[in-house]
């Protein structure tokens, strides 16, 4: 897919050069007239990457900037802005808000590509690092929860298999054993099931659910005392 960038330029003239000369070279482009119809846009569809003037109308570059940068949804998004050397001090104020990257109004449109590409790829490691620390913390999290569960069927197991069942205090140890396990476990299928909410795991989700369920059923019967067959005469 090609690499989406949001132009935003005051100077209709500027705008449709840059946003052409993007385009030929195999860019998605979108257009925004100031900084506040940028925002806008970066809110609703966040682009790969921003190109901003400094010097707009109702919002300028560096306030644009700095509500990029301030928006957990969208600091990661590359801000590359326009600048004159007249505008030095807003360059300044730029640098101050996060931006990645400055690139005169009337530079080489090579250069600018070269930044784009730069940009794009440190963008493109920093969420592949992201991504894999999120996997592998994931998959910490998975084998903790699953370890939880082991813990408690390894509990009831050995408590069952020194039980009498002709015995109803040891029967009655086990009933309490397999309580206390089974609340254990419900509180760790609510959390993995959370996670995967949180992970967008349907198919997790769908299972944790169905887990929950039989273990609920399975708990309410223990607490009325239905969960195990009578003591044998």
């Amino acid at each position: 897919m090609p690499i989406t960038i949001l132009l935003v330029e005051d100077e209709p003239g500027i705008r449709s050069v840059t946003a052409k000369w993007l385009a030929h070279n195999g860019y998605a482009v979108d257009e925004a007239e100031n900084g506040r119809a940028g925002w806008e846009h970066v809110q609703q569809s966040p682009p790969d990457l921003v190109i901003t003037d400094v010097a707009m109308p109702e919002m300028d570059g560096v306030e644009l900037c700095r509500l990029i940068k301030t928006t957990e949804s969208t600091a990661d998004i590359p801000v590359l802005m326009f600048t004159s050397h007249a505008e030095a001090d807003l360059q300044l104020a730029g640098t101050k808000a996060g931006a990645d990257a400055y690139i005169p109004k009337n530079g080489d449109l090579r250069v600018l590509n070269a930044r784009i590409e730069a940009l794009a790829a440190a963008r493109s490691r920093v969420q592949r690092e992201a991504e894999k620390t999120r996997r592998l913390t994931l998959s910490q999290s998975v084998t903790t929860l699953a370890h939880h569960i082991n813990n408690s069927v390894i509990a009831i197991h050995a408590t069952a298999s020194v039980v009498d069942p002709n015995n109803p205090q040891q029967a009655q140890k086990l009933r309490q054993v397999c309580q206390t396990e089974a609340r254990k476990m419900l509180l760790v299928l609510k959390a993995l099931k959370e996670m995967a909410e949180r992970e967008e795991l349907k198919t997790t989700v769908y299972v944790g659910n169905e887990l929950m369920f039989d273990l609920e059923a399975a708990l309410k019967r223990l607490d009325a005392g239905t969960g195990f067959p009578p003591a044998r005469e």
